[in-house]
C-alpha cells in the first residue's frame, strides 16, 4: 500500500533530514519499506545504530509498530516488530529564508553540541515542563529554532504551549 507523507509545516523537514543522516538509517528504512521486520532481524544486521534507528522513526513516527505473538517472538517472549508507514513524501512549504534558516542550522547540529543544549533544556524545563516562549527566551532561540530542536528530540515534546518531558 502506498502512503504518502504531506509535509506543510517547516519544521517537519528536520525529521526528514535527520532520518536519512546517515548510511544505517537509510538502510534500515529501506529495509522496514519492505515489510514488517523484528526488532532482533535489525539489531543482528546492523548492531545498535540499527535498533537506534528504529526507535527514531517511531518516535518521527515514520515507522509503525506490532508486537509478535510470544511464539514469533525470541525465547518465547514478543518481540516489537517494524514496518514503514510511508512510500511517499510530499513537501510543499513556504516561509521566510531566516525561518529555513534557523531549522538548517538545527537540524545540522552535530550530535554533541545538540545533545549538551537538549540536555540543559530537559533541565530547564523540569519535571512538570515549561511554556516554549520562557525556553525561547532563556536559551536565545526563535520560535522556529526551538519548534526544529523539540522536533529533533527523543527526550521532550509540545503539548499545546508546554514543553514536558517524554516519559521512558
Amino acid at each position: 500500500m502506498i502512503r504518502t507523507k504531506v509535509i506543510n509545516d517547516s519544521t517537519d523537514l528536520v525529521s526528514i533530514m535527520r532520518a536519512f543522516d546517515s548510511p544505517t538509517k537509510k538502510e534500515v528504512f529501506f529495509e522496514i519499506s519492505r515489510d514488517w521486520i523484528p526488532t532482533s532481524a535489525i539489531i543482528e544486521k546492523f548492531g545498535t545504530k540499527g535498533q537506534d534507528a528504529l526507535e527514531s522513526f517511531d518516535h518521527m513516527k515514520l515507522a509503525e509498530t506490532k508486537w509478535t505473538t510470544p511464539e514469533e517472538g525470541i525465547e518465547g517472549r514478543p518481540q516489537k516488530m517494524y514496518r514503514s508507514f510511508y512510500s511517499l513524501f510530499n513537501i510543499n512549504i513556504s516561509c521566510p529564508v531566516n525561518e529555513i534558516s534557523e531549522i538548517f542550522t538545527i537540524s545540522a547540529l552535530d550530535d554533541n553540541s545538540f545533545k549538551k543544549l537538549e540536555d540543559e533544556i530537559y533541565q530547564f524545563i523540569g519535571e512538570t515542563g515549561t511554556f516554549g516562549n520562557k525556553v525561547s527566551e532563556n536559551f536565545h532561540l526563535s520560535n522556529a529554532a526551538l519548534k526544529a530542536l523539540v522536533k529533533r528530540s527523543n527526550k521532550f515534546y509540545y503539548t499545546g504551549l508546554k514543553i514536558i518531558r517524554k516519559q521512558d
